[in-house]
């Protein structure tokens, strides 16, 4: 099995990717054993304060690179790959449905955050928390998605002066 670290693309363009999915891999390592530990009621209300702000200030974090990488694919890669594949149904429509229900589990989580968490009950911070456990599943098959069927078709269909072009329109930091 390969390690998260190692890269399984040569191509420029989509090392770049892959590249970016170990770096928000790692970040959601971050967050997401807090989100874990309310699924496991490992805390007590006065932890649960504490745990849900770190994990607003552990998701804002995560959230600037995140959507600086989807911002990526929707500008680049996805309209690059539905010239040949299309974007009614199939592969790009999935992981762009992807990226909407994704920020919508973020951005339901941080409204509900915003205010004050000590006016919420541990069993309300547990159901808020539920959408960041939701939105780690959904990244977690989304990345599995990309990596085993979108990158592969970059690499297939695409010509190598259009891979090269996507390279240099992917040749920039997420952070």
């Amino acid at each position: 099995m390969k390690k998260h670290t190692e890269f399984t693309f040569n191509l420029p363009a989509l090392r770049i990717m892959e590249n970016e999915h170990h770096l928000l891999r790692y970040l959601m390592a971050d967050w997401h054993p807090i989100a874990l530990s309310f699924e496991r009621n490992a805390y007590t209300i006065e932890q649960g304060y504490q745990a849900i702000q770190l994990l607003r200030t552990k998701m804002m974090e995560f959230l600037d690179p995140f959507q600086n990488h989807l911002k990526k694919e929707e500008e680049y890669l996805f309209p690059l790959l539905s010239q040949y594949v299309g974007n009614e149904q199939g592969p790009v429509l999935a992981v762009e449905e992807e990226h909407k229900e994704i920020e919508a589990y973020i951005g339901h989580f941080l409204h509900h955050t915003n205010g004050d968490v000590k006016e919420l009950s541990l069993q309300q911070m547990k159901d808020i928390v539920r959408d960041v456990g939701e939105a780690f599943e959904v990244i977690t098959f989304h990345f599995v998605k990309e990596e085993s069927v979108i990158f592969p078709m970059v690499k297939e269909i695409l010509s190598p002066t259009e891979q090269y072009t996507l390279f240099e329109k992917l040749y920039s930091s997420i952070i």
